[in-house]
Order: structure tokens, then sequence, then C-alpha cells
């Protein structure tokens, strides 16, 4: 079952960003998907674990990219990534302290709305000054 859906509406264009976004939906599809099928915790664990590292990775190059064109609200956009990071990394403890209490699909669904309100406001926001500095992407 698919939690978190992708759709051409949540590209903003630069190609490798839209394809990190795309692999963040497939990791939140992934867990929503082990969750419900109640497979180890073991697996569930490193799902989490892959989700947070390629969060990770790919907030460091959205930012690059930011940092590099000039992005004028660079700033903002780090401390909601930074939000979001510790937000993530918080729940996860949550998880590996009691996995059996742990609501994964209340975190899966959170996981999916943040992505999508982000992707929709702030990052379309940042693709819109690159569209308009004229920035190939």
């Amino acid at each position: 079952m698919t939690i978190a859906s992708w759709s051409d509406d949540l590209k903003i264009g630069e190609t490798e960003i839209d394809k990190e976004h795309w692999g963040l939906f497939a990791l939140i599809n992934d867990l929503h998907d082990k969750i419900t099928d109640g497979v180890s915790e073991a697996s569930v664990s490193s799902t989490l674990d892959a989700l947070s590292a390629y969060v990770e990775v790919h907030f460091e190059h959205e930012e690059r990219l930011m940092a590099e064109s000039k992005y004028p609200d660079l700033e903002n956009h780090k401390k909601a990534h930074k939000a979001l990071e510790e937000r993530v990394s918080s729940l996860i403890k949550d998880y590996e302290k009691d996995p059996k209490s742990f609501n994964c699909e209340t975190f899966s669904e959170f996981l999916s709305q943040w992505l999508q309100n982000h992707i929709m406001k702030v990052d379309m926001a940042f693709a819109a000054y690159l569209r308009a500095s004229d920035r190939p992407s």
C-alpha cells in the first residue's frame, strides 16, 4: 500500500533533487509496507536507518545547491531541514527503545505529509528562484 504518493506535481525541475525526492517517497513506502506486513524489528530498524541516512545526504545536497546559487532563504530552509532531522532521530530512538509500542503508522504518515508539504511550499520556492536566475538544472 502506498502511503506517500509521488506525482509530477512534486517535481521541482532540478533533476537530481527530483530523483532524491522520489527516493525518499520510496523509502517511506517501504517502511510503511514493512510495518503493515509485520516484518521483523531488525528489518524495520534497517529501513529507518536507511531513511535517516538518505535524508541527511539529500538535505546536504539541497543546501549545497542553495549556497552555490546564493539562495536568499537558505538559513530558513536549513532550519526546516534540521528540525526534521532532529524529529526523525528522536523518533528512531523511541522505536529502538520500545518497538512494540511505537506507532510506525503515525510516523510514516507524518513523514509523508512533511515531505509533500515541504516540497510543495519550501522547495518550490527554491525552484522558482533557480528558474528566475536562469540556472540550468
